[in-house]
């Protein structure tokens, strides 16, 4: 008995790590591209960040929680029309998606438009 116990602890215990490490690959995998990943928050970042913002913006960001709530706040103060609860929604989205402990954004390789560097 205590044998299957154990057993199912474990099998529990790996579907779990496995059901972590595909969050973090999802959150990893969101953030590099651009990406805002599907979250009850995403139509009010949606709706007040990309007013002025572009996502690949916000994606590039690593913040911890408390550099969230100061940016959030700094663009209230520049006219973002947000709530305080509004607000509070979206550091925590922000705040869990794009931290300081992701690994730096890659930098998109886009070519140069022909003729937009003069030639040596």
């Amino acid at each position: 008995m205590r044998a299957l116990l154990a057993t199912g602890l474990l099998l529990g215990a790996v579907a779990w790590g496995q059901h972590a490490a595909q969050a973090d690959e999802a959150k990893t995998a969101a953030s590099a591209a651009g990406d805002l990943p599907e979250d009850p928050a995403r139509p009010l970042v949606q709706g007040k960040c990309l007013l002025c913002h572009t996502a690949d913006y916000i994606t590039q960001q690593r913040l911890t929680e408390g550099q969230w709530q100061s940016t959030v706040g700094k663009m209230r103060k520049f006219g973002t029309p947000a709530s305080d609860e509004e607000a509070k929604s979206m550091v925590a989205y922000l705040a869990r998606y794009w931290s300081a402990d992701l690994p730096p954004p890659r930098s998109p390789l886009v070519a140069l438009p022909r003729g937009s560097v003069p030639r040596k």
